[in-house]
C-alpha cells in the first residue's frame, strides 16, 4: 500500500505541475521581462533588440527593458545570460557571434554555446556591405581587387574586433580573391565608422544599418552586398558573388534565446508571439528602413541553423588560417 500511495503521490504532483506550468504559460508575464543585449548601444544588434523589445511590450501589456552588456566580442553579456535564472523572465538576443564564431575562435569561453541556451527564434539577418572611403580610386569590386594587389598590404581596412563579424568577413573577402590588407581593429563598430568616413582607413566590410547616414551622405560609398541576392533597396549594387568574389557570402543574424532550463511552454509562447510580431506591418517596415531581412520559424529551425552557420564558418575560419586563442 504505501507503494501504491507513494506512487499517487508523485502522479498528483506530476499532474499538479503540468497544470501550473500551463497555467503559467497563460498568464507571462506577470512582471517586466529583461531583454539582454550583448552589444553597446547603437550597434544593429541594439536596434534590432530594441525593435523586438518595444513590440513585446506592446504585445504583452507589460514592460520590456532592453539591457545593453556589450564588451569582449558578446561574451560579457552571454555569461550574464547564462547565468540568469531560466524563469522566463531574462531573455537574450544570441547572435552568429555568440553561437558560431565566439567557439571556434576562444579555447575557454564562460559559457557554452549549445547547453547554455535554449533558443526561441531566429530574428533578423542584416546585411554585410563592401564599404569604402571616396578618396580610393575605386568604383566596383574589381578596382578595389586589382588596386589592392598593385599596393600589398597597403589599404587599411576597420573592424570592429578581432574575431569580429567584420573581421571575419574580411578574412573571408581576403581568403578568396588572395589580397591582403592593413587591419585595423577598433574597440566598437562606431569608432571604425567615424575613422571610415574620415578617410583615416580606407575599406571595411560591415552591417549596413551602421551606415546608412554616412551612405546617404556621401562619405562613404558601397560598392557590393555579401548577400545571396541584391537588396531592394539598392537594386543596382550588385552582390560580391556576382561581383567577382564567388562563393562569397556574408551577413550577421541575430536570434531569441533564453537561459537553457527555461520551461518549454514558455518558450513556445514568447516564439509565438515573435512570429507574430515579425508579421505586423510595423516590424516590416521598420526591418524594410534597415534593409533587414525578416526570418522567424520555430525553436528547432534556429537549433538547425546554428548548426548550420557552425559547419561554415568552421570552414572559412579554417582555410584563412585562424587559430583558436
Amino acid at each position: 500500500m504505501s507503494r501504491l500511495t507513494t506512487m499517487r503521490t508523485a502522479c498528483s504532483a506530476l499532474l499538479l505541475l503540468g497544470i501550473c506550468s500551463t497555467a503559467l504559460a497563460q498568464t507571462y508575464p506577470v512582471k517586466p521581462v529583461r531583454l539582454i543585449i550583448p552589444f553597446p548601444a547603437g550597434a544593429a544588434a541594439d536596434t534590432v533588440g530594441r525593435t523586438f523589445a518595444s513590440k513585446f511590450a506592446e504585445i504583452w501589456g507589460q514592460q520590456v527593458i532592453a539591457d545593453n552588456r556589450g564588451g569582449a566580442n558578446t561574451i560579457v553579456g552571454s555569461e550574464i545570460a547564462a547565468k540568469s535564472a531560466p524563469d522566463g523572465y531574462t531573455l537574450f538576443l544570441t547572435s552568429a557571434t555568440t553561437q558560431v564564431t565566439n567557439p571556434l575562435l576562444y579555447r575557454k569561453l564562460p559559457y557554452d554555446a549549445r547547453k547554455s541556451f535554449q533558443p526561441i527564434a531566429l530574428t533578423a539577418e542584416v546585411p554585410f556591405a563592401v564599404v569604402t572611403h571616396p578618396s580610393l580610386p575605386v568604383n566596383s569590386v574589381k578596382e578595389l581587387v586589382a588596386y589592392a594587389r598593385a599596393h600589398p598590404g597597403e589599404l587599411a581596412y576597420a573592424s570592429s574586433g578581432s574575431g569580429s563579424s567584420g573581421h571575419l568577413s574580411l578574412e573571408m573577402f581576403k581568403a578568396l580573391t588572395g589580397v591582403q590588407m592593413q587591419n585595423v581593429f577598433y574597440k566598437g563598430a562606431a569608432l571604425s565608422k567615424i575613422d571610415l568616413a574620415a578617410g583615416r582607413v580606407q575599406v571595411a566590410i560591415d552591417n549596413i544599418p551602421g551606415y546608412l547616414s554616412e551612405l546617404t551622405s556621401g562619405t562613404v560609398r558601397m560598392l557590393a552586398v555579401g548577400t545571396k541576392s541584391r537588396l531592394p533597396g539598392w537594386p543596382d549594387i550588385p552582390t560580391l558573388d556576382e561581383a567577382g568574389v564567388k562563393g562569397y557570402e556574408s551577413s550577421v543574424w541575430y536570434a531569441m534565446a533564453a537561459p537553457r532550463a527555461t520551461a518549454a511552454n514558455i518558450v513556445r509562447r514568447i516564439n509565438e508571439v515573435a512570429g507574430n510580431a515579425l508579421r505586423t506591418p510595423q516590424m516590416q517596415e521598420r526591418f524594410k528602413q534597415l534593409h533587414g531581412i525578416p526570418m522567424g520559424g520555430t525553436p528547432e529551425d534556429a537549433n538547425r541553423y546554428f548548426a548550420e552557420e557552425t559547419q561554415r564558418w568552421r570552414t572559412i575560419i579554417a582555410a584563412a588560417g585562424i587559430k583558436p586563442e
